[in-house]
């Protein structure tokens, strides 16, 4: 499902114009960008956590040389699923 996908359903749900839903969703987006950009976890009950894990840095390869690179840190974002989310898709 993409976010064009998305508005569609919401809209079709509540009854309303894709118009007035498109923004909303948008804003939920953007939200859910500045929380975590500012290191905030985002919990919602019954269906998941959104957060950053941090990837220490590490000495790699380059493939073509051999020769050895820094790769520095980075964050990441990632999801865990709840349980009760688990629960529905699996049944």
């Amino acid at each position: 499902m993409n976010k064009a996908q998305l508005v569609r359903r919401i809209a079709a749900e509540l009854n309303a114009s894709q118009a007035s839903t498109k923004p909303v969703v948008e804003q939920i987006l953007q939200q859910f960008h500045i929380a975590l950009s500012e290191g905030e976890k985002i919990f919602l009950p019954q269906f998941g956590t959104f957060e950053l894990r941090y990837h220490l840095a590490k000495t790699g390869r380059h493939p073509q040389t051999g020769e050895a690179i820094e790769i520095d840190g980075y964050n990441q974002p990632s999801f865990k699923a709840s349980t009760t989310l688990k629960l529905q898709i699996n049944r």
